[in-house]
């Protein structure tokens, strides 16, 4: 018995020996594994944790609203929701997708396809957007469904209030954000701001539950205010339409200058295109005519001819040239105008915008000087003002063929904002100042580089009005109770690659008033149908002048300087134009 019992104690201890030492290396494994997990899995685990429970939220900024020189909108970025998703969780709940996809009207299949895209492993991160811009209203309403995984992250669209009408000039961005045509391109990285970051905790559900960090702060970008008159905008675009369209035109521009600041206040093309509608955004229509298409400029350039002629002291407005009966022949071709004028005055061939006239004179004086002179107005340079401009052309020619038909605007080409910006010399006594898109500060004094002198410049001014009488060929560019003067140009349509038979383009480039000059207007109209009414500058571009220039009297709230219907009787001295403060209510 006693045998047994020992043996039974043996037994006993073996046994909890055995269970001691089981323990104690169940305890020496944990103990392994947890200093496994605390010092060589630390960083692993957290990053672990931190995925399931912390996030780095990016706080889009808010893009710099473009203004008009009065405050009003050109374009500002309204508050939408990107609805995005964690893919892995998102994806795996299919079966909830069906009212989501209902109320963003997007098809499965398009998430699908995302969501296998990255079960593939083409994406490295777990960000899905579903679709981004969303109302807030809707967005909130997919947020209430539930799903797990997805989210909401607030954005901003780009809207573009006077819409068509700014298309060209101020362009549109793309869906980040980021300026794609325009000013929206050019003073990208002033609109644009600066993205913030901040860490954000989440619990269980996905659910975001307290803010742990600011790492960096969102900067906002910065407001731009143009030059531009949003109501001169709006009514010279569409003034320029109705004349495509009646004309059966391929297109046409307008520019409007305030002369004395060099400020742009009026950019427009045809065909538009509405930066709030993606639908009518084509390659072909979002370049910006004005600054980009070049063309010959036809009988707007005969003034600075005559003016360089005046210039070099051989001749006065008196001076008398026999245009002759016929076509004048010259080696190398001849020279024609649309009737017969006989014995003309300087001033007279540019009231009748003779061809035969300008070309005679410009064989009395060294080509030189005539070259010089287009030089200085600015042909063949470009503005500087707006993005995307083309130079233009002014060659010097050899052959004198050439150089006669340089003359009166053929054998050089130029934008419609380099012309008006020629014309600002006539409104600013012969200088030439720098012109801008930005607004300036109320009376600011703007320098200009002289071009001719002031007795010079009163000469051909007196010309121009009278290009706008009814002795002259701008007869429709007249508008009521007030004096303008200006110059007609119709010109053959240049491809490139030589002229297209039958085609031509039309041009007025006037100002007013003309006590004192201050708005200075181009409207060209590409290609209209002869067999509408005609193409000449007077009949198809001077109406837009006259509209529009009407219009910006009453806005400005220019006082008449026509008391008398006929031009050259007395008249104020001075014309007082306010031009509006920023927030005006003129």
């Amino acid at each position: 018995m006693r045998r047994q019992h020992e043996q039974q104690v043996k037994r006993t201890l073996f046994r909890q020996r055995v269970l001691l030492g089981l323990t104690g290396a169940g305890f020496a494994v944990l103990a392994i594994k947890l200093v496994s997990i605390q010092v060589y899995g630390h960083d692993r685990l957290v990053a672990e944790a931190k995925a399931r429970h912390v996030r780095s939220i990016v706080k889009q900024p808010v893009r710099g609203p473009i203004l008009d020189r009065n405050g009003r909108l050109l374009a500002v970025s309204t508050p939408v929701d990107t609805v995005w998703s964690e893919a892995d969780r998102f994806c795996a709940e299919e079966k909830q997708w069906k009212p989501m996809l209902e109320l963003l009207q997007i098809e499965r299949s398009e998430v699908k396809k995302a969501c296998d895209k990255r079960a593939a492993g083409e994406f490295e991160n777990n960000f899905m957007y579903v679709k981004r811009q969303v109302v807030p209203l809707l967005a909130e309403q997919v947020k209430a469904l539930g799903i797990p995984g997805l989210h909401l992250q607030r954005d901003y669209k780009r809207f573009y209030p006077p819409g068509p009408a700014v298309g060209h000039l101020i362009g549109f961005t793309d869906i980040d954000g980021n300026g794609q045509e325009g000013i929206e391109k050019a003073y990208n990285e002033t609109l644009l701001g600066v993205k913030g970051r901040q860490i954000l905790h989440r619990d269980s559900k996905g659910r975001f539950v307290e803010f742990v960090e600011q790492v960096e702060a969102v900067e906002n970008g910065q407001a731009l205010t143009l030059s531009i008159d949003s109501r001169l905008q709006y009514l010279a675009s569409g003034y320029l339409e109705q004349a495509v369209r009646k004309h059966k035109a391929r297109g046409g521009s307008v520019v409007m200058i305030y002369a004395p600041t060099g400020e742009i206040l009026a950019m427009v093309d045809s065909p538009q295109f509405n930066p709030n509608d993606r639908r009518t955004f084509k390659p072909e229509r979002f370049r910006n005519r004005a600054v980009t298409d070049v063309q010959e400029p036809g009988s707007t350039v005969k003034p600075f001819t005559i003016a360089a002629a005046l210039e070099t002291g051989l001749f006065t407005p008196e001076s008398t040239i026999d245009t002759g009966k016929v076509p004048f022949r010259v080696p190398g071709g001849r020279i024609s105008d649309t009737k017969p004028h006989g014995v003309m005055s300087l001033e007279n061939i540019v009231v009748k915008s003779s061809n035969i006239g300008a070309a005679k004179i410009s064989m009395e004086i060294p080509y030189d000087d005539l070259y010089a002179m287009l030089d200085r107005v600015g042909f063949g340079h470009k503005v500087n003002a707006v993005p995307a401009e083309a130079s233009g052309v002014l060659p010097k020619r050899k052959r004198l063929i050439d150089r006669l038909t340089q003359s009166y605007g053929y054998g050089l080409n130029a934008t419609p904002l380099q012309i008006a910006r020629a014309y600002t010399v006539f409104a600013n006594r012969g200088t030439l100042k720098p012109l801008t898109v930005l607004r300036q500060e109320d009376d600011v004094q703007v320098p200009g580089k002289r071009v001719f002198s002031e007795q010079t410049n009163a000469q051909i001014l007196r010309m121009l009005e009278r290009v706008a009488s009814p002795e002259g060929t701008a007869r429709r560019a007249r508008i009521e109770r007030y004096r303008v003067g200006g110059k007609t140009g119709t010109s053959r349509r240049n491809t490139g690659n030589g002229y297209e038979q039958g085609h031509y383009v039309s041009w007025f480039v006037g100002m007013a008033p003309m006590s004192d000059p201050k708005f200075v207007m181009a409207v060209m109209v590409d290609d209209p149908d002869p067999e509408v009414a005609g193409y000449y500058g007077g009949t198809i571009a001077g109406p837009v002048f006259a509209r529009t220039m009407s219009d910006a009297m009453r806005l400005y709230n220019v006082a008449p300087d026509k008391l008398e219907s006929e031009v050259g009787k007395p008249a104020p001295d001075k014309i007082a134009v306010n031009l509006p403060q920023q927030g005006g209510q003129i």
